[in-house]
This record gives C-alpha cells, sequence and structure tokens, in this order.
C-alpha cells in the first residue's frame, strides 16, 4: 500500500497544477511499477499439451533475446542435483540410496515415452526398476526423427551428511524450433519402479517467441507402475497387466514413503537447472568454458566457484585442502608443499573442505555454539540447510486472492486520484 499512498500524497500536491493527460498515464504507469514490483507470484506458463503442475513446478523461468528461428546452434547445458534424501524424505530411507544416470533429450510433441495415466515403454522400466538406460536410448533412436538429441549424466550415491554434493552435469541438449521440447528421467535406487523426472518442456516463449535463457524446476517421484512392490527392499513382484504411470502424493505413498517430516506433503526428489548456450554462426557444438570444472563444483548454483584465487591480490580468498592425487606407479614424487596449496574465495562451493572448519549442508559455518554468526537472530541456518531450497519465508511467499484484490483496489484508487 505504500507506493499508492506515495502516488495519492503526490496526486493531491498536484491538484491544482494542470497536468496532460500523457503525463498523468506516465504517473500512473511509474506508480504501478513501484506497486507490482512488490508482489511475487507463481510461475504460470500456458502449454497447450500438457498441464505443467502436475509434471513439475517452475522455480526459475529467465527470458533470453536469442530468437526462435535463430540459425545459430542453441543448446541447454543442465545439472540435475539429487533432493532425495533422509532429511526430506526420512521414512525408510535406504542406507545405499543412488540416483541412476540422468538423461535429457529434446524431441517434437509426438514423443512422449512415459505418460501421466498411460503404460510406461520398456525403456522407461528399466530405468525405474534397475537404472539401466541402454534400452532408454535405443527407444529413443528407433524413434528416428521424433527425437532430436539425447544425452546422458554421472549418477552418483546419495550423500546423506552433506546433500549439497548430490548433483550431476550432462551435456549439451540441443534444440530447434522443430524440436523445442525438453524432457529428462532418472531412476532411484534401491525401489520396486520409482523414478523422477519430467517431459514437454517448451523451451520457448510462447508470447515473445525467444528461448528461456535459464530453466530450473523440481521434480517429484513416480511410479511406473511395472512392479507392485511398495517398500525400497520389496522382492521383485512384476505386475501383469502393468499399471498406469502414476504420480506419488500423500494420497498414494506406499508406507508413507517420500513423505516429508510432518507428513503434510511429497517434496521434490530432484532439482533439473538448464543454462541456454548459444554457439557461433557455424559451429555444430560448442561448450561453456570450464563444463564441467576440474574441482567438480556446481557452477551453476555457485557461479566462478571453478576459479581459483590469490590471496596477495583478492579480498576474499581462502585456503582449501587440496584433493588427493592419484597414485601413478613410477612417477616422481617431487612437487612442494606449495604446489599442492588450494585457494578459492568459498572452499565449500567450490566442492573442497577448508583448512579449518568443516562445511555444512547449506554451506553455513557455524560458530562454536552451532548458530550461523550472520544469520537473522542467531537462526539455526545448519539445520535450515538441509532442507534448502524448502526453507520458506514471509518475503518469498507466494501472493494469494485476497493480495490479488487488494493490489488492484489500490491501482483503482490510484487511478481514481489521478484522473480527478
Amino acid at each position: 500500500a505504500y507506493p499508492t499512498l506515495q502516488f495519492m500524497v503526490l496526486s493531491n500536491r498536484l491538484g491544482t497544477t494542470t497536468l496532460t493527460m500523457m503525463q498523468r498515464l506516465s504517473l500512473l504507469v511509474s506508480c504501478l511499477t513501484v506497486l507490482l514490483s512488490n508482489v511475487s507470484a507463481d510461475i504460470v506458463v500456458e502449454n497447450d499439451l500438457i498441464n505443467p503442475e502436475e509434471i513439475f513446478d517452475f522455480v526459475v523461468l529467465q527470458d533470453s533475446s536469442h530468437w526462435w528461428l535463430s540459425p545459430n546452434t542453441t543448446q541447454y547445458f543442465c545439472i540435475m542435483r539429487g533432493l532425495w534424501n533422509p532429511y526430506n524424505h526420512p521414512k525408510k530411507y535406504p542406507n545405499l540410496a543412488r540416483m541412476s544416470n540422468p538423461v535429457a533429450y529434446s524431441s517434437s510433441k509426438q514423443y512422449l515415452p512415459w505418460l501421466i495415466n498411460r503404460a510406461t515403454t520398456w525403456g522407461v522400466e528399466k530405468i525405474a526398476e534397475t537404472g539401466f538406460t541402454d534400452t532408454f536410448k535405443i527407444e529413443a533412436k528407433a524413434a528416428g526423427k521424433m527425437v532430436h538429441d539425447i544425452q546422458e549424466g554421472k549418477g552418483f550415491f546419495v550423500d546423506q551428511e552433506d546433500p549439497e554434493k548430490n548433483y550431476a552435469y550432462l551435456p549439451g541438449i540441443k534444440v530447434t524450433p522443430d524440436y523445442p521440447f525438453l524432457s529428462g528421467i532418472a531412476g532411484m535406487m534401491p525401489t520396486p519402479d520409482w523414478y523422477t523426472g519430467f517431459y514437454l518442456l517448451d523451451t520457448i516463449d510462447e508470447y515473445d517467441r525467444t528461448f528461456w535463457n535459464r530453466i530450473l524446476i523440481h521434480t517429484f517421484p513416480w511410479d511406473a507402475g511395472t512392479d507392485a512392490g511398495d517398500t525400497y527392499m520389496s522382492v521383485d513382484q512384476d505386475m501383469d497387466p502393468p499399471d498406469n504411470i502414476h504420480r506419488i502424493t500423500t494420497k498414494n505413498a506406499p508406507n508413507g514413503i517420500f513423505l516429508s517430516p510432518d507428513g503434510r506433503e511429497v517434496r521434490p526428489v530432484a532439482e533439473w537447472d538448464c543454462a541456454l548456450h548459444v554457439c557461433e554462426e557455424g559451429e555444430d557444438y560448442c561448450e561453456p568454458d570450464n563444463w564441467p570444472p576440474a574441482n567438480g563444483c556446481d557452477m551453476l548454483k555457485y557461479p566462478g566457484c571453478e576459479t581459483e584465487c590469490d590471496p596477495e591480490f583478492d579480498d576474499v580468498c581462502e585456503e582449501c585442502k587440496p584433493k588427493p592425487k592419484p597414485i601413478i606407479l613410477g612417477a616422481s614424487d617431487a612437487q612442494g608443499d606449495d604446489d599442492n596449496r588450494v585457494f578459492y574465495r568459498n572452499c565449500c562451493q567450490s566442492n573442497h573442505e577448508p583448512l579449518e572448519g568443516k562445511c555444512v549442508p547449506g554451506w553455513v559455518k557455524p560458530d562454536d555454539n552451532g548458530k550461523d554468526k550472520d544469520g537473522p537472530n542467531g537462526k539455526d541456518v545448519a539445520k535450515c540447510g538441509f532442507f534448502r531450497p524448502f526453507c520458506k519465508s514471509a518475503a518469498s511467499a507466494n501472493y494469494s486472492q485476497k493480495a490479488v484484490f487488494t493490489t488492484l483496489s489500490l491501482m483503482g484508487m490510484g487511478l481514481l486520484a489521478m484522473l480527478y
């Protein structure tokens, strides 16, 4: 309400001044811009093929100026982060949990190896039950012109002590105006036939006709409907005939598996972060610098984490514990201690342990009492870090219908105050 109050006060001060209609409209636009900039909203994207909120949740969707009919090779470089861990999904969580190799592909709208409330393909079943991707990739190649590009990352065992370390890099996935739809899938082991993923994410802004610059989504657990097991370690119980694919929710979560600690929701199990990368004219394929970086840090979450610093010239620069080097038989060990020293602006973000202290989930360095020195009111940010990005604040809350009504009412009051 504060921007509108300012607007009304300004209008009263100018009451004795004659304003042209253009001046009044300009003043109104300026006030509305200030007003609306203080309101956050859910990301809503129209898609004639699917209902996105049934498949995934948008977290970030950023515009670009890259035109959809550009002749330059257009790619998306993605990182899949695992959010499936005992802190978000504590019920009967397995000791040796693993995310399979993530697979991402671009296609036309006709290619649908898995679809909500439909039977799955053999390739999806293999990923869901075993984590093997070979059959899925064979099916994609057999689809011919419906699939444009398919890429695969490297899976990982879930680090239960530090969930921040659970992520995988994928090579660039090419998209074109004829193949603008991005999809991804990854298995979770050990499970009967559960997996996560998304499909038919349109990489082109329907209104601006440009490719999205940054896409970040959350994906949820799905049941492939091919195995009747209801626990992580269930014995093989093939379903004949198989059931349809369905998303695991609070209403159908088997034995409460995948429920949040309070049991009120099923939190996402993966985060897919994709950045646009455009090649020079004439190049068929190109990569961003240091993709993936030598130190293995998450470049999209922590930009610059791959670059070492110099403590003599950089104000923010800390020494990190060097990673052990592989032993090579017959090689001379002539390097001194100075050659092994490693410096980064933030050791934890750069996938290194600091010389002093220890990285904790969320990359927060607590003080001796376990509280974050810079945190508000001494809040235990480390605990919050386990559930990031699920630590919500009032500032980031989405607006409600009441807030929309209030905003529109204030806009109307401002308009009337200006015109009369």
